[in-house]
């Protein structure tokens, strides 16, 4: 498959949101709840989700910020939105709220600045992908946190697993070009923050990074 915006459009317009919970591996889940963990979330504060599809990751932000917080999440597909939508009304989950949105052209479009921003599984199948980072980064007040989660293409002899990686998030808009940004998000992330720390799982293949605003 090619590593191209329309692409992506046409995967999460069709079956791949209506299944998407179930198709992604709970693994992710307890990696999630890892990087949540170790960031300086706590209870209040406003956090911006980009990519944040059928809010797989609102469960484990609310744990941390609590009823007193508030979450902003970001995605293109209507279809992944309405995922999203029917899990907070079956929640209850009075502080979220959601925007449809290409992140690659979220520019000025908030009167706030958010004390955390996240971005999992979403900027590797991105092909604007700088753009996009640097929105999230924009929208975040100064010495605010970035969390990012996302699937990388190992190194050394674990460069063997590299294809099988590729081959399964293939339907999820993985490609080989894509997992390899990642490891630019990364430089990219260690020369513009500071206090950054990666930590890697799955034979290398998923990583997730936390960083502080300058």
């Amino acid at each position: 498959m090619s590593f191209e915006s329309k692409n992506i459009e046409n995967i999460y317009a069709g079956k791949v949101a209506e299944k998407y919970d179930f198709s992604i591996p709970p693994f992710f889940a307890f990696w999630k709840r890892k990087a949540f963990n170790e960031s300086s979330l706590k209870n209040g504060d406003s956090v911006l989700v980009f990519c944040c599809g059928t809010g797989l990751d609102f469960p484990h932000i609310l744990e941390k910020i609590g009823k007193e917080g508030k979450i902003t999440g970001v995605d293109f597909s209507s279809e992944m939105l309405k995922k999203a939508k029917e899990k907070i009304r079956k929640e209850k989950w009075e502080n979220i709220e959601l925007i449809e949105s290409d992140i690659t052209k979220f520019t000025d479009k908030l009167d706030e600045e958010f004390d955390i921003a996240v971005c999992t599984l979403g900027l590797s199948i991105i092909p604007e992908y700088k753009i996009a980072y640097n929105n999230l980064l924009s929208n975040v007040k100064k010495h605010g946190e970035i969390i990012i989660g996302d699937m990388q293409l190992a190194s050394g002899w674990l460069a063997c697993f590299n294809p099988i990686t590729i081959y399964l998030s293939k339907k999820f808009g993985g490609t080989q070009e894509g997992h390899q940004n990642s490891l630019e998000i990364y430089s990219m992330m260690k020369k513009e923050l500071k206090e950054v720390k990666k930590r890697e799982f799955f034979f290398k293949a998923y990583y997730y990074c936390i960083g502080k605003k300058k």
